[in-house]
């Protein structure tokens, strides 16, 4: 069983609210952090604004220091919220807004430029959808794409499965899989970011989101598995239950980082916060 790969902390659901855990990244809510990616000793991270002036992308380095970087088109996105390297490269990556349009894009590692190559829209999603995670698995037949819409108390969230084609940037085989998470219980978002560890577990961050003032919660699962053929399997919903509750904190970024996993929080006037959570695998 896959579960049996979890340390024991986390099957006893590891409890975070003990802040001096967390690290302190931004105080301001511009720079809250909705998306991340490992890029050279440090990480890229995305931040879900939406006025001309604020910022989209930063580089987050190994002391947390964040260097705002320059989107290279007058257009900005609008609301990134998720981040995700491309198999295969070490400076090539797409983010997604929360309509699901993508961008593809190159970083040069020593000034930092950003060279957008494609741009498209995600298939199999609705008008009603808020996309807020993005995750890639690089099976034996390709590429495949995961992301979902956040849902809430009112609608079940939807994860999305499809093969992506990186020659043409065509989207197919579609599959979509309905989640409703137990925990958190009001103000629900059961997908906030997807991540998938080294064996082909499938990581959603659900969190509780009243407002720009909080209180947030967090609770992670694992809510599928991946196979070498590309084919994702969904917990049954008896699984379904959280490895970790996370209180005052409202992760919207996570990722595997040799083993650790790594969290960051868009808590809104709050700010950013950031865990690195130590051998979280068994490998």
């Amino acid at each position: 069983m896959v579960m049996k790969r979890y340390l024991v902390y986390l099957l006893l659901c590891y409890s975070i609210e003990a802040q001096n855990d967390w690290r302190k990244v931004h105080g301001s809510r511009e720079y809250s952090i909705s998306g991340v990616a490992k890029f050279e000793k440090g990480f890229l991270v995305v931040h879900d604004n939406k006025k001309k002036s604020q910022p989209r992308i930063s580089y987050l380095d190994k002391s947390l220091k964040l260097r705002k970087l320059v989107w290279p088109e007058p257009k900005l996105p609008y609301d990134l919220e998720a981040l995700h390297k491309m198999p295969g490269f070490k400076n090539k990556f797409i983010a997604m807004e929360s309509t699901g349009k993508a961008y593809i894009f190159y970083i040069d590692p020593f000034n930092f430029r950003i060279e957008i190559v494609q741009t498209f829209t995600l298939p199999g999603i609705s008008n009603k959808m808020n996309l807020e995670g993005l995750a890639i698995y690089n099976s034996a037949q390709g590429q495949i794409f995961l992301y979902g819409d956040r849902g809430s108390n009112k609608r079940s969230s939807t994860l999305i499965v499809a093969l992506y084609d990186p020659t043409n940037h065509n989207i197919f085989e579609v599959s979509k899989f309905e989640v409703e998470l137990p925990i958190p219980e009001k103000s629900k978002r059961n997908i906030a970011d997807l991540t998938i560890d080294i064996n082909g577990g499938v990581w959603t961050a659900a969190t509780s989101d009243p407002g720009n003032n909080g209180p947030f919660k967090t609770a992670i699962y694992q809510v599928g598995q991946m196979n070498n053929t590309g084919t994702f399997d969904f917990n049954h919903p008896s699984l379904l239950k959280p490895l970790m509750i996370i209180e005052n904190q409202k992760v919207e970024a996570m990722i595997f980082d040799k083993g650790d996993l790594i969290l960051m929080t868009d808590n809104e006037n709050f700010g950013a916060t950031f865990l690195r959570i130590n051998e979280t695998l068994n490998e």
